[in-house]
């Protein structure tokens, strides 16, 4: 049924909702208080990483968070001031550390990430953006042999669930990248992503799109919401104003779990900072973007420049970014580009939606059927936009959706305290 939809986040999962939302016939208004394309995304290594699956609670990766979190600069951290809200968080991350529970995890998210490509290419195609969509495939790269090692049980549980990955040589990475070091002992290809030509500009011409073809976006967050005989009726602005709305799209990224919470809901998603620094002068020529395994960032080639980025850390939605972070994966991005040059660089922060389980939230919210969740993508914001998108646009207008998505529901965390 066509009808009246408020989209609160206009980032790249809210915005790339609203386009669908529009496409089906509906009347769609998105709230978003910020610069278009300054969110979350805008501080990632933009790639549409398919086969990013295994969630952040994998063995070997777990077993190093404690020695990292004591690390201020290390590739996960968490300040003192967060030590005790992030706790009860912490729990449930832990207890998808199992063996089992990563592997249910990967076969659960590939139902998404084999679909995320095409479905970014349908999207963008439609309204005239593929041209934003590189593609090149990404490279990661390692130290050792034996870190590729450690790796390859991952990779092999992302190749039986249908993706493609590659193992080459460190010489054969150099044929693909002359610029990258001569002692990198060997690579893997992950053939079936790619990465966007600058995430901010993406964001941006989608918001334009939007526009042009009616939707309607309003420079101002959500409050809270409206109810009428228990259901949800209207979303309430920081403007002090009432947005009437038949259906509701909580897409405010780590804004969602507040706003979840005032309807009941609990949602347990916490806004890691992830950082980026941009360099417009780089003095190398790189072609693919660059993943280096032990250092725990990436390195994308955007057309404005050399974009590093990466990190994880825990800190109070209010805390000021910590800008050593960014400046110490610059100098670690020196290892795999040794002609690097750095003038220029402007850094990036953004709080990326994570969930302990490492799955987004995507349905209709328990109490509140009204409100459907596209929220908590963590790092696979820009990967799973479209998909995310195309599957809220089929909840809205009550189709069945094509896969069970019920591993991502946002009752599998319960009610709200």
């Amino acid at each position: 049924m066509v009808g009246r939809v408020a989209v609160v986040g206009g980032g790249i999962v809210g915005i790339a909702c609203a386009l669908e939302l529009l496409d089906d016939g509906h009347a769609v208004t998105v709230l978003e208080p910020g610069t278009p394309g300054e969110g979350a995304s805008w501080a990632s290594c933009g790639s549409i990483a398919v086969s990013e699956v295994v969630p952040l609670s994998k063995p070997g990766t777990f077993a190093r968070i404690p020695g990292w979190m004591l690390d201020p600069l290390g590739p996960l951290t968490l300040r003192p001031s967060s030590l005790l809200p992030i706790l009860p968080w912490f729990a449930r991350f832990a207890a998808n550390a199992r063996p089992a529970r990563v592997e249910a995890i990967a076969r659960e998210l590939s139902v998404l990430g084999l679909a995320a490509l095409d479905d970014t290419e349908r999207l963008l195609a439609r309204h005239g953006l593929s041209a934003l969509l590189g593609t090149r495939p990404v490279i990661e790269l390692y130290d050792r042999p034996g870190e590729l090692a450690h790796e390859r049980r991952f990779h092999d549980l992302r190749r039986s669930l249908g993706f493609v990955i590659d193992e080459i040589s460190g010489a054969e990475a150099r044929e693909m990248e002359p610029a990258i070091a001569g002692d990198f002992a060997c690579a893997a290809v992950f053939r079936d992503w790619r990465s966007v030509v600058d995430p901010k500009r993406l964001v941006a011409e989608m918001h334009r799109v939007f526009r042009a073809r009616g939707g309607i976006i309003l420079p101002v967050g959500a409050t809270g919401f409206v109810r009428d005989g228990g259901a949800v009726t209207g979303v309430r602005t920081t403007a002090g104003e009432v947005l009437v709305a038949d259906t509701v799209v909580l897409a405010a990224g780590a804004a969602s779990r507040d706003l979840a919470r005032s309807l009941g809901a609990a949602l347990p998603i916490e806004g890691v900072i992830g950082y980026q620094t941009s360099l417009p002068e780089p003095g190398v020529a790189v072609h693919h973007a660059l993943v280096y395994a032990k250092g725990g960032f990436g390195i994308t080639p955007y057309e404005t420049g050399l974009a590093v980025a990466g990190s994880i850390e825990f800190a109070r939605m209010d805390a000021a970014p910590n800008w050593n972070r960014a400046d110490v994966i610059v100098a670690k991005a020196r290892r795999v580009l040794p002609g690097l040059r750095t003038e220029g660089a402007e850094r990036r922060m953004g709080r990326r939606p994570l969930t302990p389980d490492t799955k987004p939230v995507i349905g209709r919210l328990p109490g509140a059927p009204q409100v459907i969740c596209a929220t908590g993508h963590g790092q696979l914001g820009v990967t799973l936009a479209a998909t995310t998108a195309r599957h809220v646009r089929d909840l809205v207008a009550g189709r069945r959706p094509n896969v069970d998505l019920s591993p991502f529901a946002p009752d599998r965390f319960g009610r709200a305290a």
